[in-house]
């Protein structure tokens, strides 16, 4: 054992070299640090997954947790949306989807206005073209945005901040004109089984026409007014001959049901109250069709030369 203070090479080389992150062996052979130690502690996460079983057992967890999730959202989502509710809406195809554009744009000949029901559920839409539906209404929304950035385009008006607020604008009508509606039927005590769907179905296929009116100024910008009388005076005549059947019941129709198996028969107590109601729904129309058309439809330009 040397004394302290004297330089001991053999013990030396047994000394980390902490700056070079190295040692030196007893055999003078550098060798980087963490050579040596068994490499396959770090292999487990792979090995363990690489089993079947394992890899099985973590999937069907990972389904099992994504099922749970889903199905608490849905019952969150229950609370205040009926799914099934919803999804009768939509149930729609594409021979009654062409059906009712037609008969929203030429209501006069239509005859049978009463709604067909099933005692056990609600019948869809597209075995009854006089059921409401939120298909059209949705996509006659969208078209009519479309339609009203093609127009500001055509007059070299359009941007990006023009669309949304366009869009903007037409959600908040469709939501005040249900509020409206739904606030008269509380204040005129008006019993009727017309949900908020309803309401919003009926008031929403007016987007049909306005569509109609603009797409008409594309080729003859003079017409505008001209259509828009027209498709207004067709979505009332859709509307009262629709909601008579639901808000004013006649004698003979003491024992109908509306589609979902309620019985919409009435004493004619209020029916004042219901005629008001009715007429309100349609009056409005043609003022949103052309508040929400009167900046898109194209001017009449003339030309001088």
């Amino acid at each position: 054992m040397p004394p302290p203070g004297i330089y001991n090479p053999a013990a030396a080389n047994n000394y980390p070299n902490t700056s070079m992150g190295s040692y030196y062996s007893p055999q003078g052979v550098q060798q980087p640090m963490g050579m040596g130690m068994d490499q396959s502690n770090f292999n487990i996460p792979t090995q363990l997954f690489q089993n079947q079983a394992v890899a099985n057992a973590a999937l069907q967890y990972g389904q099992s947790m994504v099922g749970q999730a889903k199905d608490k959202i849905d019952q969150e989502l229950n609370k205040y949306v009926s799914a099934s509710r919803v999804k009768y809406f939509f149930s729609v195809d594409t021979v009654y989807v062409i059906k009712k554009l037609i008969l929203l744009m030429f209501p006069f000949t239509h005859a049978d206005w009463s709604i067909k029901y099933n005692p056990d559920q609600p019948v869809q839409p597209r075995y009854e073209l006089n059921a409401p539906d939120l298909y059209i209404p949705v996509m006659a929304f969208v078209t009519y945005v479309l339609m009203g950035g093609v127009s500001l385009g055509i007059q070299e008006r359009f941007s990006p901040e023009a669309l949304g607020l366009q869009a903007s604008t037409a959600m908040v009508w469709a939501i005040l004109e249900v509020l409206v509606i739904v606030i008269s039927l509380y204040i005129m005590n008006v019993q009727t089984r017309l949900s908020t769907f309803d309401i919003l179905a009926y008031s929403s296929y007016k987007y049909v026409g306005m569509i109609v009116a603009i797409v008409v100024t594309f080729v003859l910008p003079s017409a505008y007014h001209l259509t828009l009388a027209y498709v207004s005076i067709a979505i009332m005549f859709f509307l009262i001959r629709s909601l008579k059947v639901q808000i004013l019941p006649e004698p003979q129709q003491q024992q109908q049901h509306d589609p979902y198996g309620h019985n919409t028969s009435g004493s004619g107590e209020g029916s004042k109250r219901r005629t008001y109601l009715l007429l309100l729904m349609a009056a409005i129309q043609p003022f949103m069709m052309w508040w929400l058309t009167r900046h898109l439809a194209r001017p009449n330009i003339i030309i001088n030369n």
